[in-house]
């Protein structure tokens, strides 16, 4: 996933990689912003929000409950499809019943579990049809905002060097440019979040196309299913087909088909954590109204923080995947946490613009992922860290 560097001043933060000594005073430090992979809660039907119980920050369960809608209608939908379908069995047991028959009945039976699959294997074919549609809607939406951000972050860094420059001639006040780094520091942020967007929904829309390719499959397995059933009924009634007898299985299954609706519906009034992670934004409130297909909380993976660094290509011998390195942070001052080297780029690319050293901008660096493995408990997405390498001595 590809992360977009934050610039903050030289000397704040320190990312100390292990084993190498000594650092060099002549070193720039490199810099990185903490993330981590999040992802969306969404209601999937609408309705009063009775109960919010997860809060932000906490840590949930797989399966745990988050909040409820309020089931009642849901309920009542349930009932109704439940006494209809009711009402379809017996009329189909009371035909069946004038049929001593077992082996037709042996094959009714094959024949509705067969098309319940059929059913069962359409909806979620469907469902995911749908999903993929919004995702790509999501994806779009998402690069739109990222591209916006990008030409904000670099009008603001443009105006940042006008301004240090006039800063340097006494044209303006140490005021003013700090003015300008805030709003640079502000642009960075919000790059950085439609770029975190930006790889979620690109996730969404993978998975979203391999759920339609299996769900494809699945109907294709429970037609043959079906056929086969239907043939070894037909087989068995060869000369004495009971027309009613398949009106009201029909009947019967068009019944059950609303049940599983119905109840599929219920089920989606208790909201329930996907994955095990920590609850960072709650988007809703007791009491309020809940539309299908609103985000109503952001979660995220605690125990897989990242940062991501850009190496010089000169430096690049001093790094290597599987290396640990000590992590700070401005909100720790007197606390090195650990991270390990995870993955070193394949290819090189220019500096990133918002690296403002003059004699680095136009070099080529690689991009170093760098897992957090101690500090998850402190360190949280968004916050900056730089990373200074050792001399060409090695420090000592």
């Amino acid at each position: 996933m590809k992360r977009v560097l934050r610039a903050v001043s030289i000397g704040s933060l320190v990312l100390a990689l292990s084993g190498c000594g000594l650092f060099g005073e002549k070193q720039q430090p490199l810099s990185g912003t903490i993330e981590a992979d999040e992802w969306p809660v969404v209601a999937e039907v609408g309705g009063l929000v009775t109960k919010v119980i997860a809060k932000e920050g906490s840590e949930v369960k797989k399966g745990e409950l988050l909040a409820e809608i309020d089931p009642r209608s849901y309920e009542i939908s349930v009932a109704e499809a439940r006494a209809a379908w009711e009402q379809a069995r017996a009329r189909l047991e009371e035909a069946k019943a004038g049929s001593r028959d077992q082996t037709i009945q042996k094959g009714v039976a094959a024949v509705q579990q067969a098309n319940a699959s059929i059913r069962l294997a359409q909806a979620r074919k469907s469902q995911t049809e749908a999903g993929i549609a919004k995702a790509q809607e999501q994806l779009a939406r998402a690069e739109a905002q990222r591209a916006g951000a990008e030409e904000t972050l670099r009008y603001q860094q443009k105006r940042l060097q006008e301004a240090t420059a006039l800063y340097e001639k006494g044209a303006i006040s140490q005021k003013d440019l700090d003015t300008q780094k805030e709003a640079v520091s502000q642009a960075t942020t919000q790059l950085n979040q439609w770029t975190a967007q930006v790889a979620e929904a690109k996730a969404a829309y993978r998975s979203a196309q391999e759920d339609v390719a299996a769900a494809v499959a699945q109907v294709g397995t429970a037609e043959a299913q079906q056929q086969a059933a239907q043939a070894e009924l037909d087989l068995v009634r060869a000369g004495s087909t009971d027309y009613a007898i398949r009106a009201l299985l029909a009947a019967e299954e068009q019944a059950q088909a609303r049940l599983d609706q119905a109840m599929l519906q219920l089920e989606k009034t208790r909201i329930v954590a996907a994955e095990d992670g920590v609850l960072l934004r709650s988007s809703i409130e007791q009491g309020e109204v809940a539309k299908a297909g609103a985000t109503l909380f952001t979660m995220m993976k605690a125990d897989q923080l990242k940062l991501v660094v850009y190496i010089p290509e000169a430096q690049l011998n001093r790094v290597q995947k599987g290396q640990e390195v000590g992590i700070k942070v401005d909100a720790y001052p007197d606390e090195t946490f650990t991270g390990t080297i995870s993955r070193i780029a394949d290819k090189a690319e220019f500096t990133p613009r918002n690296v403002q050293t003059q004699d680095e901008r136009t070099k080529l660096v690689f991009a170093v992922t760098i897992d957090v493995t101690k500090g998850q408990e402190k360190l949280k997405p968004g916050m900056p860290a730089d990373v200074l390498l050792p001399d060409e001595e090695g420090g000592r």
